[in-house]
């Protein structure tokens, strides 16, 4: 492939995942407009974050072992599309027990895309170029980080929260035309068990007991059962993956790739303060400050906008220098920023919150394509699209584990009853959420500046 037909698939690809971060983003400042006109409380809206969470999660390792076993861009396509369809089947139902399964099959499909772009990305770009590139399929995912809530606060204005839908569904098909003009595919059939089914199960049915139980834990019969349950399943799929000759997650060479796992884990421990801090501040902005729906997306934008903005530089930087060094000065900016939400009160106003997320924005820029770099260079060709999944499952778990903790503290303090009927109520819970939040970016950014230089030692 010539280095234009790269550059060309490059920003194709880019195209393509901008759509899905437009509609997480957009969601979430719908949420308000959707509790009053479906009567949902509190823990119902949470899950409606949290089971598309769940439902990515679940399943970007069997779509990432499945794209390693055939072929990506068919799979790649696959997921575009199916996304696109569950986007637009949401805003046609007013059961919230039916919504929330639609969001978790999104969620689902939503992982084999993640699963396959950065591989797709990593076979046509030579590693000299490959931090540039991650840097402009990164920038295009915080691209629609910005849009969606700046487009949703305008959609729910003039029209409702299924505008949110009907707008982020048309744009996911239009991706998809794009992506299947641009990037040849042909299927070639995976060999017989190379994706392990009842592991794909035990893993599916482990992030919906999480996600059912972290939301109701003011039920401690319903509660505390479904989060042992899913502990419990979690438990028995690490330990079967030692034993299977494919595994889905081959965790003694993840652990021995000690470059690769330090980059992991700082990744997943990060992203619990990402989407959780947008879900909280998009409602604390419209319930506690009494803002509208436009305002909050735009305030929220302004940290999406920063990241798309900086991301590309900071790819261009790591191939230029350590990416460890950039990588850890951004989680040190995220780290600040949970700290400056604990000061967060019912007298501040959105240029606090502004400015609390600008900090946070530069954060996630500079660490972000860095840490995508690390990883994929850490393995070997043939593992990249593995990599890829392992990468996509680092940040939307550390999201969904982020959404966890916040469905349970919402779930104690205010359970089901509607988030804005008592505004100092949701102010605790969000500062007792911030605190924990600070606790584990603290963490995050310890083991990042613990981490050695990278010495090649591959995943295989």
């Amino acid at each position: 492939m010539t280095n234009r037909d790269s550059r060309l698939l490059v920003a194709a690809i880019a195209a393509s995942q901008f759509a899905q971060p437009f509609m997480i983003a957009g969601v979430a400042v719908a949420l308000p407009a959707m509790g009053v006109d479906l009567n949902a409380g509190a823990a119902s809206l949470g899950l409606v974050e949290t089971l598309f969470l769940a439902g990515s999660v679940a399943f970007l390792l069997p779509a990432g072992r499945l794209a390693d076993a055939s072929d990506k861009a068919t799979l790649f396509k696959l997921g575009a599309l199916s996304f696109g369809i569950c986007t637009l089947l949401v805003p046609l139902f007013s059961s919230v027990p039916v919504i929330l399964l639609l969001r978790f099959v999104q969620g689902s499909t939503s992982a084999i895309s993640a699963a396959t772009g950065v591989a797709i990305v990593a076979d046509v770009v030579p590693p000299e170029r490959r931090g540039s590139a991650y840097g402009i399929t990164i920038a295009a995912v915080y691209a629609g980080l910005t849009l969606g809530p700046l487009c949703a606060g305008f959609l729910i204005h003039h029209w409702g929260w299924r505008a949110v839908f009907w707008g982020g569904g048309a744009l996911v098909m239009l991706a998809y035309a794009l992506i299947q003009i641009l990037l040849p595919s042909r299927w070639r059939p995976p060999p017989r068990g190379a994706v392990h089914l009842p592991s794909s199960v035990v893993v599916v049915a482990a992030m919906l007991l999480l996600a059912i139980g972290c939301s109701t834990v003011r039920e401690p019969a319903l509660g505390y059962a479904c989060v042992a349950a899913g502990l419990v399943l979690t438990i028995v799929f690490l330990l079967s993956q030692r034993h299977l000759k494919e595994p889905l997650l081959n965790v003694e060479v993840l652990m021995r790739n000690t470059v690769l796992r330090n980059a992991l884990l700082v990744q997943l421990l990060l992203y619990t303060n990402a989407f959780c801090s947008v879900f909280m501040l998009s409602i604390y902005m419209q319930v506690v400050l009494d803002q509208t729906a436009r305002t909050a997306g735009q305030v929220i934008a302004l940290g999406s906008l920063l990241m798309a903005a900086i991301a590309p530089l900071a790819g261009a930087l790591a191939d230029r220098y350590r990416a460890q060094v950039l990588a850890s000065f951004g989680v040190s900016l995220a780290f600040l920023s949970a700290l400056f939400a604990l000061a967060l009160d019912g007298r501040t106003t959105w240029i606090h919150v502004a400015l609390l997320l600008s900090v946070q924005g530069v954060g996630f820029a500079f660490f972000s394509t860095p840490n995508v770099t690390i990883i994929m260079n850490s393995v070997p060709a043939e593992r990249r699209s593995i990599a890829s999944a392992l990468t996509a499952q680092a940040r939307t778990l550390g999201m969904m584990l982020g959404m966890l903790m916040t469905a349970a503290v919402i779930s104690l303090y205010i359970g089901d009853a509607p988030v804005g009927s008592d505004p100092a109520l949701f102010l605790r819970t969000m500062k007792t959420s911030f605190v924990v939040l600070a606790a584990v970016s603290l963490v995050a950014l310890a083991i990042s500046l613990a981490a050695s230089r990278p010495h090649g030692r591959e995943l295989r």
